[in-house]
């Protein structure tokens, strides 16, 4: 579940997302991925449902920093 098992490009082929919309949940703080010895971002289960989630209410029209805020209070 928090384990972080998942490359960012396996995470965004996993959730139908650019690697870039993965790096734009980093920069608003949504997201902290793990990081692999070379520095690579890795995600978890977890994280790959929160991103889910902040996708599919940016697929709604909501801007992503809502997006960002709608999620913390959800969680």
């Amino acid at each position: 579940e928090d384990y972080p098992a998942y490359s960012m490009g396996h995470a965004a082929e996993i959730l139908g997302v650019t690697q870039a919309f993965l790096r734009s949940l980093d920069a608003a703080k949504l997201l902290t991925p793990g990081r692999s010895e070379g520095g690579h971002r890795r995600y978890s289960r977890y994280q790959l449902r929160i991103a889910a989630r902040a996708r599919e209410l940016v697929d709604q029209g909501t801007a992503l920093d809502s997006a960002c805020r709608i999620i913390i209070l959800e969680d």
